[in-house]
């Protein structure tokens, strides 16, 4: 099968969740023994070692990546707000981009063109007009969920009512593409319930993001003391968690264990916003995520807003680290709480949970134990690849 992936991001360095749920599949899709071509847009921002990139996702796919601009304008931002366009989609517009992509097109059959995400979208009326293949939306969050959250727990009124507007742009945007392609792959059972409320007759599939498990040894602590985050600070829903988690939490634990310590990892963290937080350690580059979840004890995940499926969580049950979640940032995994993860939705709760961590009242290497079998047997990307491949199969029948 001749598969087209069309991203807005390179899915290079794997240091966020983005880049790595694209990437894991790309890779699987080449091993499965499928003809893979990746077509990337890279903002400037995010400074993608290009040298890197293509010597590493050459060895899975054809390769096209074109530099764009997508730093947000404040001129821009107001005349998409009082348009009423969603400026979050318009910045991943680019012309010469879609010129190369239709030139690839016209010039090659695809069996089918996945698109990653809702800021593609643009370039789906363009698609249709040249590609009569099967063309495919694999949706990794419901982003106007996640501006959605954002809003409601935003306190200042002025950014809550900016933030309720992007919401509600993305929704009808959302509601619009996912009308214009032959399926939706939701990651997670609760987007795919989202995206039906807005298109009820479309064709759906949820396939999560998986991992690679080989990269994710299982490597269990003995110790429950050392937590740590990683994500990247560049994305509002982990910034808004880490500041919460800092602000309302840390200090508890803090103030009942000399042993606890947090540390914190991934892109646009500031240090000095932590500097003087104690019994805290910042890393601002991690080059192994994997050595750096391996010498720490329990991964946090203190979502308040957000969507999709958590590749850190996926990655830390992996490698027998203890995960404890907000009930949000733990959505579309199929645990059970308890048993394969800690569930805590509240200050009170975390510190309640450290305590009992420390006082040997949770057995958490059942619970280590539990998460890798769970991993092993629903979240592995290349089972996954093959359920989504086989799905398209099916349906290219149909509709041939």
């Amino acid at each position: 099968m001749k598969i087209l992936q069309v991203s807005n991001r390179v899915p290079w360095p794997l240091n966020e969740g983005g880049t790595i749920g694209i990437y894991n599949y790309t890779k699987a899709f080449s091993e499965l023994g499928h003809d893979v071509s990746l077509y990337c847009l890279d903002g400037y921002k995010h400074n993608t070692p290009i040298k890197e990139a293509t010597s590493e996702l050459s060895k899975y796919a054809k390769l096209y990546i074109h530099s764009i601009d997508t730093d947000v304008n404040f001129d821009d931002a107001l005349k998409h707000l009082l348009r009423n366009k969603s400026y979050n989609v318009s910045r991943f517009y680019n012309k010469t981009f879609e010129q190369e992509l239709i030139q690839l097109l016209s010039n090659e059959s695809f069996d089918v063109v996945q698109l990653e995400g809702t800021f593609v979208g643009p370039y789906i009326s363009s698609i249709r007009k040249v590609y009569k293949g099967f063309l495919v939306l694999r949706m990794h969050n419901v982003e106007y969920e996640i501006w959605q959250r954002l809003s409601y727990n935003e306190q200042n009124p002025i950014k809550k009512l900016y933030l309720t507007i992007l919401s509600k742009q993305l929704k009808k945007y959302e509601s619009k593409i996912i009308k214009q392609v032959d399926a939706i792959i939701p990651v997670t059972d609760q987007d795919g319930s989202k995206f039906r409320q807005l298109h009820p007759k479309g064709i759906y599939k949820t396939i999560p993001a998986g991992i690679i498990l080989d990269t994710w040894k299982f490597a269990p602590s003995e110790s429950t003391s050392n937590w740590y985050h990683i994500g990247s600070m560049e994305w509002h829903a982990n910034a808004e968690a880490v500041n919460w988690y800092v602000k309302e939490i840390h200090p508890l634990i803090s103030k009942n264990s000399s042993s606890y310590q947090l540390n914190l990892a991934g892109k646009g963290i500031d240090i000095d916003n932590f500097s003087d937080v104690r019994q805290l350690v910042v890393s601002q580059n991690v080059e192994d995520a994997y050595q750096f979840v391996k010498s720490c004890d329990v991964c946090i995940v203190p979502l308040k807003s957000g969507s999709g499926i958590r590749l850190k969580i996926l990655e830390a049950m992996a490698a027998g680290k203890i995960v404890i979640s907000t009930t949000i940032g733990a959505q579309g995994i199929d645990y059970v709480d308890q048993e394969h993860l800690l569930i805590a939705d509240s200050p009170t709760k975390f510190l309640e949970i450290f305590k009992k961590l420390e006082n040997n009242e949770i057995e958490f290497s059942k619970i280590t134990e539990n998460a890798r079998k769970l991993i092993e047997e629903n979240y592995s990307t290349k089972a996954l690849a093959s359920k989504q491949l086989l799905f398209y199969q099916n349906l290219i029948q149909k509709k041939g």
